[in-house]
């Protein structure tokens, strides 16, 4: 009973002093009575002490009791002379134990005396005597005995009481039976050095004399040191490198956790760490099963687990975090900004568009339209190009003929107000809406159909799964995310990924300039360490987490240095800044395939027409020709007729 598992170095002790004498002799034999634990006695051993044997006392050696105090006076020492005296002459076997009287026999004879008093008082009254009367003469007694101030206090609630046992005396079992004085107690002057409030406690010597306060549990038997089971899953190197040396040192965040804990227990405990192959649950149930002592790791505590295994407080952050690419501000140049809302393509692609506008335009109207066929050649195409780019802001003054030429402004009217509308609403996001969030919760994605990244082996995975979410892509490392997280899902990545919140903020520490997160209102219970059910360890480890977390700031600090907390503050709250994305070519594909289509088809026409127009012109250039050869004289016989003389 003495020696429990836990290794209890505290005990309390209450029974009668002939047995606990038998108790100490056998507690001083097996070694508990030695430096590191504590015996603490009750007041019905402790006002003993003076009839207990030499050698029984000496294996007490450090042993703390209370007992009610007796002021020491001078009627008291006297009849403690007068009391040994008449002892040692009954017993004179025990000459060799000096006995004093104890308390109880000290209130003993103040009873006596208390009882021959009230007897006394009813005689000279005349009062008959019985039992109430009596009692009531008793309980009126008050006098000041060999036990201090003594009266009989009586109540309706409780039978009478010596009201010169409320004050106690606290004493030390020093060495060779020699009993010190510590201090003492009192209901209204609580705990003090003497019987007054100026003096300080006195030093307390422990078992094994000692100074140093017993912290009430002792190392553990190297033969029973703590199996601890470690999770070794594929996780990012830096929250979860298990790398142990020799002494067992521990370098990851959560083992890292663990050892300052264990270090902030009233007992001092010794473990070894083994690697466990396989999911989270089998580590539970191993736990379950006390192939481990404990499991420390990045275990969340979930409903179903906590019945089989007793978690301590969570020393990390509950909840799950949603991770998405986002565009900083700070990455474009103001200067440059009323280019972001486009894209690259998209700028490139209108400008050809309007090139080629332009110049199709001046083909179909510079036969006929005096706006497009006055000047030089390159006048007429700068005026080609002039009407396509004043198209966008509907500043045109020429006037078109051609029908043509009508129909491919009109589609391409209808593309440049699209075009401009949309222009005009990104750029005024890009320039005042800087603290929207892309994504606001998992239902969102759920919406848009994404690819999410999960952590492989994560119980987040089927958490995703019960959601809806199809497009679940595992990942290893934080390497792998952000490379995921680049390519997005039409290159072969995901478009977000989900996960508990220590592990994003961890992300957020490296790759934090390029993603967001956003605190999911799916919440989980935090990552804790796991034990055995009804284990001692949990409420002392618990306590330990409690104190580093809201006293000593110490997993704060821990916090800080591995997850870059600057950094993380910055990129992870709900109102990080970004801007929104440009508008890429893909929005516009369709009216510049219509565009295109419906220019190629006016200007294939016009091409058609004006091949049959000059095939009919070159065929009545013939005919004129033909004619005029048919109905005009040779011109030898011309010259023939010129050159005969004149007959007249």
């Amino acid at each position: 009973m003495l020696k429990n598992k836990e290794q209890a170095t505290i005990f309390i002790v209450h029974m009668v002093h002939s047995l606990a004498s038998h108790v100490f002799t056998t507690a001083n034999e097996i070694g508990i009575t030695r430096k590191g634990y504590a015996w603490i006695l009750a007041d019905a051993i402790t006002s003993s002490l003076n009839s207990i044997n030499y050698s029984t006392l000496r294996s007490m050696q450090g042993f703390l009791g209370v007992k009610p105090f007796v002021p020491k006076t001078i009627e008291l020492d006297n009849f403690t002379i007068r009391w040994r005296k008449k002892f040692l002459q009954e017993n004179p076997n025990l000459i060799q134990y000096y006995p004093n009287p104890d308390v109880f026999g000290l209130w003993a004879y103040d009873s006596t005396w208390a009882l021959a008093i009230a007897a006394e008082r009813n005689v000279v009254s005349g009062i008959p005597q019985n039992g109430t009367t009596f009692m009531e003469s008793l309980s009126m007694v008050r006098f000041k005995g060999l036990s201090g101030e003594f009266s009989f206090g009586q109540s309706k609630a409780q039978p009478p009481y010596y009201q010169s046992s409320q004050n106690l005396q606290i004493v030390n079992v020093i060495g060779d039976g020699d009993i010190s004085t510590v201090g003492y107690w009192t209901p209204k002057m609580n705990l003090t050095g003497e019987y007054n409030r100026n003096v300080t406690l006195r030093p307390i010597i422990w078992p094994g004399y000692s100074i140093q306060q017993p912290t009430g549990w002792i190392p553990f038997n190297p033969m029973n040191r703590l199996k601890i089971g470690v999770p070794m899953l594929k996780r990012d190197k830096k929250y979860m490198a298990y790398s142990f040396m020799s002494n067992h040192s521990i370098v990851d965040y959560c083992l890292k956790i663990f050892e300052v804990a264990a270090k902030k227990l009233p007992y001092a405990i010794t473990y070894d760490f083994f690697y466990f192959d396989g999911p989270y649950d089998d580590l539970i149930l191993s736990v379950y099963r006390r192939k481990y002592d404990a499991a420390v790791g990045d275990i969340t505590i979930l409903a179903n687990r906590s019945m089989f295994v007793d978690f301590s407080l969570p020393f990390t952050e509950a909840g799950v975090a949603v991770i998405v690419p986002v565009i900083r501000d700070d990455l474009v140049d103001p200067g440059w900004l009323f280019l972001k809302p486009l894209s690259l393509k998209l700028w490139i692609t209108s400008f050809s568009f309007f090139v080629f506008l332009g110049f199709v335009v001046w083909i179909l109207e510079h036969e006929n339209n005096e706006d497009f066929c006055c000047g030089p050649i390159w006048h007429q195409i700068a005026t080609g190009l002039w009407f396509s780019f004043s198209i966008m802001v509907f500043a045109q003054r020429e006037k078109l003929t051609s029908n043509l030429s009508r129909m491919v402004v009109v589609i391409w009217f209808f593309v440049v107000f699209v075009l401009a509308q949309s222009y005009t609403a990104s750029l005024t996001s890009w320039l005042t809406v800087q603290q929207l969030q892309p994504v606001t919760d998992i239902n969102q994605i759920i919406r848009n159909n994404w690819f999410v990244g999960y952590q492989n082996g994560s119980f987040i995975y089927g958490t995703l799964k019960v959601l809806g979410i199809q497009h679940l892509v595992p990942y290893d490392t934080l390497e792998q995310l952000n490379d995921l997280l680049t390519k997005g899902s039409r290159k072969g990545g995901v478009d977000a990924a989900i996960d508990e919140i220590p592990y994003m903020k961890l992300f957020l520490g490296i790759y934090g300039g390029n993603y967001t997160m956003t605190v999911s209102q799916y919440s989980t219970g935090g990552s804790g360490f796991a034990f055995p059910l009804g284990s001692t360890l949990v409420d002392d480890i618990s306590k330990a987490l409690l104190n580093m977390t809201q006293v000593d700031k110490e997993i704060k600090a821990i916090d800080k240095t591995w997850f870059g907390n600057d950094e993380i503050k910055k990129f992870s709250s709900s109102d990080d800044s970004y801007t929104s994305s440009s508008i890429d070519l893909s929005y516009f594909k369709s009216l510049f395939i219509i565009t295109a289509s419906a220019t190629i088809l006016a200007l294939t026409l016009y091409l058609f027409r004006y091949s049959f127009d000059l095939t009919t012109i070159w065929t009545r250039i013939i005919a004129t020709v033909t004619y005029q050869i048919n109905i005009e004289p040779p011109v030898a016989a011309i010259e023939e007729e010129e050159a005969s003389p004149n007959t007249e």
